[in-house]
């Protein structure tokens, strides 16, 4: 796999490289709410979205960004490695 490239130049704009942690927490944070309120019989207030449990920016990084395409930079070139 040496050879292999990303095909567009797009990664986070934050210090790390995935939000995988993140999201797994926010998910089980919505599952766990939504058991608790069945369990209680609080159907109105069941989230129905994962905003409503959890605040986007608690996540790994700040979003994702389109970085241009320059082929010939250094930074170019190691960020289209996988």
């Amino acid at each position: 796999m040496s050879r292999s490239r990303k095909k567009t130049p797009v990664s986070t704009f934050c210090c790390c490289k995935s939000q995988k942690r993140g999201k797994q927490f926010c998910h089980r944070k919505f599952r766990r709410k939504e058991r608790m309120m069945i369990k209680t019989s609080n159907y109105d207030r069941l989230p129905s979205l994962l905003i409503q449990v959890t605040n986007q920016w608690d996540l790994g990084g700040d979003g994702k960004v389109f970085w241009g395409h320059s082929p010939d930079e250094e930074w170019y070139i190691k960020l289209m490695r996988k």
